[in-house]
């Protein structure tokens, strides 16, 4: 699911603000397809944890986040990953992350701390399919505002998307993969869509992806936030050197505004 993830970690963009009543609940849950073509390739499901947990004596959330092949996929090559974070509630900057893979004959297990004392980031990785351990590795923070995927997701959430233009460009700086990333994202204004959750106003943005044997150029992903409240992932569709493959939202629970959808 590593094209999941380059995917995700495209849409995280550090705004010059966020909305003041972040659309952020505990217990949210989401339920995703992934797609291609007609085809349905894996499903996943988002989680906020039911109660607040305390880094350096700040509120945060924990995120939990698994995708598996489901159809045909199932049958040539199982994937079962877990991801998660803790990231502070009110301005989603990490304190620790972690990605449990099983692909086929590939495994990752690793866990990644962000320590703001002393600017860095540890990575702790193993796989089972090697017998030597991997070593601890130190990376130097140059800046504060650096996320990680689940917590630049939820900042993508909260953008005031109001204060933008079509047109408009936002940067971000996120850590992903024992790399630093900076990205650019264009927004493209408000447009109705049909979605498995109903025909919706959303947001409608496009990162700009950084050259890559994956997707084809680098406005080869579009993003779709819900104009509302909740801020809901609704849709992502890329353009991929393969084909055109389409992550959507089927469902939700516990949301901040409205009711459930089943």
């Amino acid at each position: 699911m590593k094209t999941v993830a380059l995917i995700l970690l495209g849409l995280i963009t550090n705004a010059q603000s966020m909305v003041k009543e972040k659309p952020v609940n505990t217990g949210e849950e989401l339920q995703f397809k992934l797609s291609y073509g007609w085809f349905t390739i894996g499903r996943g499901t988002f989680k906020i944890s039911d109660d607040y947990v305390l880094r350096d004596g700040k509120e945060c959330i924990e995120i939990n986040v698994s995708g598996r092949t489901a159809g045909l996929a199932g049958v040539l090559s199982k994937v079962d990953d877990q991801w998660g974070a803790v990231v502070d509630k009110d301005n989603f900057l990490p304190y620790y992350s972690y990605r449990d893979l099983s692909e086929g004959d590939y495994d990752l297990e690793e866990h990644v701390y962000f320590d703001y004392d002393s600017m860095r980031v540890k990575v702790e990785s193993s796989s089972a399919n090697e017998e030597e351990p991997r070593p601890t590795r130190f990376y130097d923070l140059e800046k504060t505002n650096v996320f990680d995927m689940m917590g630049g997701l939820m900042y993508a959430r909260s953008i005031d998307y109001r204060k933008l233009k079509n047109g408009d460009t936002v940067q971000l700086d996120a850590f992903f993969d024992k790399k630093f990333y900076d990205f650019e994202m264009i927004y493209h204004g408000i447009e109705m869509i049909k979605t498995k959750v109903g025909e919706i106003y959303c947001h409608k943005v496009v990162p700009i992806m950084q050259k890559n044997s994956v997707f084809k150029g680098e406005d080869a992903v579009t993003f779709w936030v819900s104009a509302d409240a909740n801020r809901l992932p609704l849709k992502v569709e890329a353009d991929m050197n393969f084909g055109t493959a389409y992550c959507e939202l089927t469902a939700y629970k516990n949301v901040k505004s409205g009711i459930d959808f089943n």
